[in-house]
């Protein structure tokens, strides 16, 4: 009997054409036996459990309309015997390779099994589609299972129970249902479901996931019980409310939907195999203002309302057209709570030989953040599966560490508002630097004076016109008139030690205004001037190399660090025995030039990310190398960290300097943990100042701060590669005079001339792509031999006066590469067909012209069969039109030619 498959199957087969020949529908049930089980034995048992279940022994296959489900009257079963040498039983990554062997839809069984003898103990391994199987499903087959292998073990007839199992048919929704998850998802937005710690980008799918156990600690576990009598809930619903909360803690919401998976069989058919579960959308409001309470008790409500409707899956209320976002992501919710009051480490004995289950996961998630919740003896068991594109390990293990000490304190902060709740854990506040007293503008000029008093005669300033000792430059400062010098850097060193005396206490002497910009930039590099030196190691007397422009916060930066340790600052002409360099990346790619050797000296990079092969080069040729960071438009450094590789040389970022005082916070101002990305602020006279640029702090206690804008992230993408030597980027008018702003970048490549520029810039932009959001990709980029300079940074306006718009290989626009006319005009009927709309071009995209997920499917499963080419359903939402998707079937990955027929 062969049918069209449901809407929730053909999602489930949507899934795979997005990512092919993975394991992201697998289910599994492992158990392992302490003895050794009989192959022929358990081969008839697994044979006697499919006859008697019906969904075990549907197949499926991809029709040219779609998915296709058959229920065969017998199906035959593979077990497959390994024998595992020298281990006491099989290891857990050999049974995530064996679950993760995907099926293949084309009319084979949707079950198999492996029998895994290790020398002592024995492992079944059973693998099902999720078309045909569920969670609880697992429980009745391992049932059915142990029945049907003692009695065949035993020569013994199976017992009269053992008929035909339960049929559970898919059953439309009741009109009650619907009504009910109208009213509950009236005016949701989903808006609020990324996290803070969510990595940046959308990048090519391919729901890799892993999972991080966590038992819940004595406190925690002690806290539920205290919270079930406060709150008059279940289990379920004061985990889910905790999950809730600490979401809502790491940005997600205010209105926030979670996933919640809900069996669909009534009291009578709990013993049905088969696909028998809905994703229930569960909707909480998190408002800043809202307490504890009244988030737990509308949990509550929400949790049983779901449960007495669960007949309704998620994917009723799922657009069908999804061309403009992921189509991995889906647009209801990203986080999944799963709570189930068995232990899935369930012990049971297997003709007399002890065995126990093992949970193993297939290495894939659907999900960005699932919580599995189950139950053991004493305490609660949380399995969380995470999507690796999205989590970092690091960030799980300690968003559910913060859960658990949420949870712990939570009896105590029920009528806490949500806005005021905590979000640190101790690790947290282990990691992340103490605050400790701030260096001031006044730190430095106390160092110049302990100079002045303990080495009067050592000379802290170096010019072409002569040089300056302590003892002057300390007289010049005091002077109750500023001193009237010729040398223009000497003036200028004594003009910025001058706009610090206000700090101290002393007026400023006529004329020098303390409000002024330039006392302004003097007096926040001087803050960080003294934990910059102690940073970098810079040794009392220290010759600091002052070649910045006069009057820039660099030459500031040099000139203050230099006496910051009692050193001197020495002019560009005369700086061949300086210890320390300042200078941009642009300025290092030129290095040792006539700075002399580098062995021995330190170079401090800081304004734009250092490229991998300066630093390099810079290693190589000895030099101790520091990055610092300077946000955009503040004159002074903010963090430094010492380079070791040239493959950490990128990240911006580093030890904190004290005189900065930064800190990381979210939207309402509040100090945020480790690994939640949020705005920098740095100390101003006191006071928190936030800056334009997004940081997060590291687990070590070091700064990590990002691209601010498109363009700057555009950039950094753009230098990870070893193939870029430098590298810019910025908007500019698109050629055709519209309003709209082209993200255009401009590279210099390692190699030098004699390259494919156009290969080169496919490479890029291809990287680009699969690491930025699609707002940081570069729609245009070009090659130049060198990029010009201003006050040694890359001069961005003068590039986008000079190459607007202008592609890597010289031609009009940036658009794909020029495919094959039949097989562009192929493609316009194609899309003609399956859209069934008359006098589309080559432009027409698919998903705006009335195309959804489905039918797109189906589109690609047409162009595979037609060209052989391997196709997925990400890349017709990567490209939507028959241009480019042309483009891409006649790329260097598929190389098709021709029309599709």
């Amino acid at each position: 009997m062969t049918s069209s498959a449901t809407r929730r199957e053909n999602d489930l087969w949507l899934l795979e054409t997005l990512v092919p020949k993975t394991a992201v529908n697998n289910l599994s049930v492992v158990f392992e036996v302490t003895g050794r089980l009989s192959a022929g034995t358990l081969h008839r048992a697994l044979d006697d459990v499919v006859r008697r279940h019906r969904a075990l022994r549907t197949v499926a296959r991809v029709g040219e309309r779609g998915l296709e489900l058959d229920v065969r009257e017998d199906v035959e079963i593979t077990l497959d015997v390994h024998r595992v040498e020298d281990e006491p039983a099989v290891g857990e990554e050999r049974l995530r390779r064996c679950i993760a062997q995907p099926f293949a839809l084309e009319g084979g069984p949707l079950l198999r099994a492996a029998l895994f003898s290790g020398t002592e103990r024995d492992t079944v391994c059973l693998v099902a589609h999720h078309l045909v199987f569920d969670a609880m499903s697992g429980g009745v087959v391992l049932q059915d299972l142990v029945t049907a292998y003692e009695a065949r073990a035993a020569g013994a007839s199976l017992p009269d129970t053992f008929a035909e199992g339960l049929w559970l048919p898919e059953r439309e929704p009741s009109a009650e249902s619907l009504e009910f998850w109208k009213r509950h998802l009236d005016g949701y937005r989903a808006d609020g479901l990324g996290l803070w710690c969510d990595k940046d980008g959308d990048p090519a799918v391919t729901l890799a996931g892993d999972v991080h156990h966590h038992v819940l600690s004595p406190e925690a576990d002690a806290a539920v019980t205290r919270l079930r009598r406060a709150l008059r809930a279940p289990k379920a619903v004061v985990l889910l409310s905790a999950y809730y909360l600490t979401l809502a803690l790491h940005g997600a919401g205010p209105d926030l939907v979670v996933g919640v998976p809900a069996s669909t069989r009534d009291t009578a058919s709990q013993q049905a195999v088969g696909y028998h579960v809905n994703m229930l959308p569960l909707r909480s409001r998190l408002g800043a203002d809202r307490t504890v309470r009244e988030v737990a008790t509308e949990v509550r409500a929400a949790f049983f309302e779901a449960l007495a409707h669960p007949d309704v899956p998620a994917e009723t209320f799922l657009p069908q057209d999804r061309g403009d976002r992921p189509a991995w992501r889906n647009t209801l919710f990203r986080h999944v709570f799963n709570y189930v009051p068995t232990d899935f480490r369930n012990t049971f004995t297997l003709a007399g030989l002890p065995a126990v289950q093992r949970l193993v996961e297939n290495g894939t998630s659907k999900y960005d953040l699932e919580f599995f919740a189950s139950e053991s003896a004493d305490t609660a068991l949380l399995s969380v599966l995470f999507n690796t594109q999205v989590l970092d390990a690091a960030d799980v293990t300690a968003l559910v560490a913060r859960y658990d000490e949420l949870l712990a304190r939570l009896p105590e902060e029920l009528d806490t508002p949500v806005g005021r709740l905590s979000c640190w854990s101790g690790a947290d506040r282990s990691a992340v630097p103490a605050a400790e007293p701030a260096d001031g503008p006044d730190s430095l000029y106390e160092a110049v004076r302990r100079t002045a008093e303990s080495a009067p005669e050592r000379i802290a300033v170096r010019t072409r016109a002569g040089d300056l000792d302590y003892a002057a430059l300390w007289r010049h400062v005091t002077a109750e008139q500023a001193p009237a010098l010729d040398d223009e850097r000497a003036a200028g060193a004594v003009t910025a030690l001058r706009a610090l005396r206000q700090d101290t206490g002393a007026a400023p002497a006529e004329g020098e205004a303390s409000g002024a910009p330039a006392a302004t930039v003097a007096r926040r590099v001087a803050a960080t001037a003294v934990g910059l030196a102690r940073a970098v190691g810079a040794e009392p007397g220290t010759t600091v190399r002052w070649a910045a422009p006069a009057g820039s916060p660099e030459s500031t930066t040099e000139l203050f660090l230099a006496l910051a340790c009692g050193g001197t600052a020495a002019g560009t002409d005369d700086a061949k025995d300086a210890a320390v360099l300042l200078c941009t990346p642009h300025q290092a790619a030129d290095l040792p030039g006539a700075a002399g050797p580098l062995t021995g000296r330190k170079v401090l990079v800081a304004g734009e990310p250092l490229p991998p092969a300066v630093a390099a080069r810079l290693l190589a040729e000895g030099a101790e190398v520091h990055t610092g960071y300077r946000p955009e438009g503040e004159p002074h450094w903010v963090a430094v960290r010492r380079v070791t590789t040239a493959e950490d040389a990128q990240r911006m970022g580093g030890q904190p300097l004290a005189g900065a005082a930064p800190s990381v916070t979210g939207p309402d101002a509040r100090p945020l943990p480790p690994g939640l990305r949020g705005r920098l602020a740095l100390a101003d006279e006191g006071a928190p100042r936030l800056t334009a640029q997004t940081a997060r702090w590291r687990t070590d206690g070091t700064l990590e701060v990002f691209g601010a804008t498109p363009a700057r992230r555009a950039e950094l993408a753009l230098l990870e590669r070893p193939e870029v030597a430098a590298a810019a980027a910025a908007p500019v008018p698109a050629p055709d005079g519209s309003d709209t702003a082209v993200l255009t970048a401009w590279v210099v490549a390692a190699d030098g001339p004699g390259r494919d520029d156009r290969a080169l810039a496919d490479l890029l932009l291809a990287h680009c792509a699969a690491t930025l959001p699609a707002a940081a990709v570069p729609e245009a980029l070009v090659t130049v031999e060198a990029l010009p300079l201003k006050d040694g940074h890359p001069d961005r306006e003068r590039l986008a006066a000079e190459h607007t718009g202008r592609p890597a290989d010289g031609g009009e626009g940036s658009g794909e590469p020029a495919a094959d006319e039949e097989l562009t005009a192929s493609l316009v009927r194609v899309w003609g067909e399956f859209l069934d709309t008359a006098g589309l071009d080559a432009d027409a995209n698919f998903f705006t012209e009335g195309g959804h997920s489905l039918l797109g499917a189906q589109l690609v499963q047409r162009v595979k069969k037609a060209t052989g080419a391997a196709l997925r359903l990400a890349d017709l939402f990567a490209n939507p039109t028959p241009r480019a998707f042309a483009a891409l079937l006649s790329g260097p990955e598929h190389r098709v030619t021709g029309p599709v027929v």
